[in-house]
């Protein structure tokens, strides 16, 4: 089950979401390197796609976007590079998934399905660290 979030700016679908310093309940698109990650946004955009008026939006500023969570059994998340199942993966520079292959990076999720640049994937959301 998701949970529900504000958006501190704009948010892509399946992209990793980090916890705003600024403002509580708020979550803001990853980076790379970041670890304050707490989830994956919805795989959906929030304006319908008709007549070419969804801006390709999960959320924007201000407006609720679901996350899904570590207690969730499964998300989407679009990738950063190429992933075989089962790898720990971490955001790039735009919340994108890519392999944590370093010791000590931190993950937000576990692929599920392998997957290259651009495509959409299984995951399972879980936060941790690359241990030696």
């Amino acid at each position: 089950m998701s949970h529900s979030f504000v958006a501190g700016g704009n948010i892509a679908p399946s992209r990793f979401v980090s916890l705003s310093t600024s403002s509580d309940r708020t979550v803001v698109q990853s980076g790379s390197g970041d670890t304050t990650v707490i989830g994956i946004s919805q795989i959906g955009t929030h304006l319908t796609p008709l007549l070419s008026l969804d801006d390709g939006f999960a959320a924007v500023a201000g407006e609720n976007v679901k996350v899904y969570e570590p207690e969730d059994h499964e998300g989407w998340l679009e990738l950063g590079g190429t992933v075989a199942s089962g790898d720990f993966l971490k955001p790039d520079a735009n919340g994108k998934g890519v392999t944590a292959s370093s010791d000590g990076d931190f993950y937000g999720a576990k692929a599920i399905q392998a997957g290259t640049v651009g495509q959409i994937v299984k995951v399972k959301p879980l936060l941790g660290f690359r241990g030696a």
